[in-house]
Parts: C-alpha cells; structure tokens; sequence
C-alpha cells in the first residue's frame, strides 16, 4: 500500500496526477480542499474562498496544524478495501498537513509549472468563479497561500521536505512519468 501527498504551485497538475491513480491504479484521491469545501458547507452552507479560509483556520484551531492530512488519513482507513492501490492525498496549505501524511509513512511529492500556463489552467478549470480571475489576481491568491498573508497557509513551505519535485513544463505524458518515476509506480 503507498500513500502519498501531492503538494505544490496552484494549478501545477496535482489533481490530474491524482486522478490518473485513481482511473489507472486503484487510488483512493482524498483532496484538502474538498474536506474543507464539505465542511464549509457543513457549517456555513456555502463555499466561497473567504469561507473556506475561515473553516480551514477553525479546523486547525480546533484539531492543530495538520488535521486537513489527519481527516484525509482517517478516510482512507475506513474505507481501504476499496482502494487496493493506496492513499492519494493532494492540496496541501500547510507543512503539518504534508507532515502528517509523512508520519504515516507516506511521502510527499510537489509539483510546480510556469506562472503563465498555471495561470491558464486554473482559467480553464472553471471552479469558484476562477474564469473571471486576473492575473494580478492570481499572483495575489498565490501569494496569500504561500504564507506572506497568513502564516498558517504556506504551500511553499512543503517543497523542502518532498521527496522529488516535479516541473510541468511540457506535455501531461512527460509530466505524468516523472511523477510516477519518483513515486516509484513505472512499473
């Protein structure tokens, strides 16, 4: 069984690495954000960023720094048998949360593309109102979970303690291999 945590630059290709393990290999793919968009709609009934922010401060405040990694951990164990493959865990905002994953002997993984392309992306992906974004914008979101807002947020702060960093710079195929390269499924 693998567990790993996808870390990395906004709109870098973590979730289209974690669902290629899902459809390919059997992956159970438990992303932070939808844990918090669940509970912030659980709590708020909505799920817009400031409210996302909001509910993801008051789960830390509540069950400590990487309880996003420990919700996802506790999932997966209850529900294994389906996931032969292991634990894909992406998403990550804060070190705790990617520590967490490395405690339970998984290993962390972070992703990274050119601003330009990222920022086509996340256009292109259309979740949360993103296709009206600019890209001032974008750099200023990027900046504010990068930890230069708040602290508690600092998805840079995860790079130095993956185990392979990966750039998507060119086509998903080369992308897609180096990942699986580094977590050792090219076989």
């Amino acid at each position: 069984m693998k567990i790993v945590g996808l870390a990395g630059a906004l709109s870098s290709g973590k979730d289209s690495l974690a669902n290629y393990l899902v459809e390919h290999r059997k992956f159970c793919h438990v992303s932070t954000g939808d844990l918090v968009r669940q509970e912030a709609q659980k709590r708020y009934g909505s799920i817009e960023r400031p409210v996302l922010y909001k509910t993801a401060n008051e789960l830390r405040n509540e069950r400590g720094h990487g309880v996003l990694g420990e919700m996802a951990l506790e999932y997966y164990e209850k529900n294994k048998q389906k996931y032969p493959g292991g634990l894909i865990v992406s998403g990550f905002r804060a070190l705790a949360e990617a520590e967490a994953v490395k405690k339970a002997g998984g290993i962390i993984i972070y992703t990274d593309a050119p601003f330009e392309k990222r920022y086509e992306w996340m256009k292109g992906r259309g979740r949360d109102k993103e296709t009206q974004i600019t890209a001032e914008e974008f750099k200023e979101r990027e900046a504010k979970e990068n930890g230069e807002v708040d602290p508690a947020f600092n998805i840079s702060a995860i790079k130095p303690i993956a185990e392979a960093v990966i750039l998507n710079d060119s086509s998903f195929e080369a992308f897609l291999d180096k990942f699986l390269k580094a977590v050792k499924l090219n076989s």
